[in-house]
């Protein structure tokens, strides 16, 4: 069983689905749930976790009008305003539609620090839902994760990208330590979907294969995660789908154990689908 646990998707109905203007960024590649089908398909993949993305916002409609057709292999994690006094009870509605999943962002938001009081009731109801929240924080804020981990101790915090969010928050340097001192939490996981910026190498990034071996060192395999980055040209354009599941697959040298816990077995546990 091989899960894709970091894509976000795109619908291609524009008017259907418009994205806010005041988000970011904007979609610049087909990213809907059929051509991420198809290459999940075409690279050997049966599982899929998927993030709304940004440039909707707190607009979920997309990702919830196609999860019931697709939901035996596509779990959905949603975007809540942090801030909004009414979304624990919003999450808790996403939840009883299937919603399996939450994240939140960081700095990206401007939501610093990202502990911030204001915020604790939606991580509290995550708790309380048995779900799954991924954090998109840089890793100068994991120790607001930290404090997060500790406040919620049965709450699964998964690291999107291990602090790799994006261009602006990238270190000068690749850097793990970090992400290492997150591995003390036991309810903290990392996904492994950093390497494509990371990387100034091309397929199969021998330069950064160092930092995945000594998360996995760290973590253990079983807190570790794979996830592609769909779609590949908007997100991570320097590797292609199937080069993202060939380096956990091939590429990074790994025990056939390892493999198997990072490339599903994982996720199997902290997402639902069916």
């Amino acid at each position: 069983m091989i899960i894709d646990t970091h894509t976000h998707l795109f619908a291609p109905d524009v008017e259907r689905y418009p994205v806010d203007p005041e988000a970011s960024y904007t979609p610049e590649v087909e990213g809907s749930v059929e051509l991420l089908q198809q290459q999940m398909a075409s690279a050997g993949v049966d599982r899929a976790l998927t993030i709304s993305p940004w440039p909707y916002r707190w607009d979920m409609s997309y990702v919830l009008d196609i999860l019931p057709a697709n939901r035996d292999w596509l779990a959905v994690g949603v975007l809540v305003d942090p801030f909004d006094p009414d979304g624990p009870d919003r999450l808790t509605g996403f939840v009883d539609r299937g919603v399996c999943g939450l994240r939140i962002q960081g700095r990206i938001l401007d939501m610093e620090p990202l502990d911030q009081s204001a915020t604790t009731p939606l991580w509290r109801r995550a708790a309380e839902l048995g779900i799954t929240l991924d954090v998109n924080a840089s890793q100068e804020e994991y120790g607001a994760v930290a404090n997060r981990a500790r406040q919620f101790p049965e709450l699964p915090i998964v690291l999107d990208h291990c602090g790799y969010v994006s261009t602006h928050l990238y270190p000068p340097e690749p850097c793990v330590e970090p992400v290492l001192r997150m591995a003390d939490y036991s309810n903290v996981y990392a996904k492994l979907s950093f390497i494509g910026g990371a990387s100034s190498q091309p397929y199969p990034c021998d330069d950064v294969h160092w930092m995945v071996r000594q998360i996995v060192d760290a973590f253990g395999p079983q807190r570790c995660i794979y996830g592609s980055n769909f779609p590949t040209p908007q997100y991570n354009a320097t590797l292609s789908y199937p080069e993202t599941l060939g380096l956990f697959a091939e590429a990074i040298d790994l025990s056939d154990i390892e493999r198997e816990w990072i490339l599903g077995r994982t996720a199997q546990q902290l997402w639902r689908w069916g």
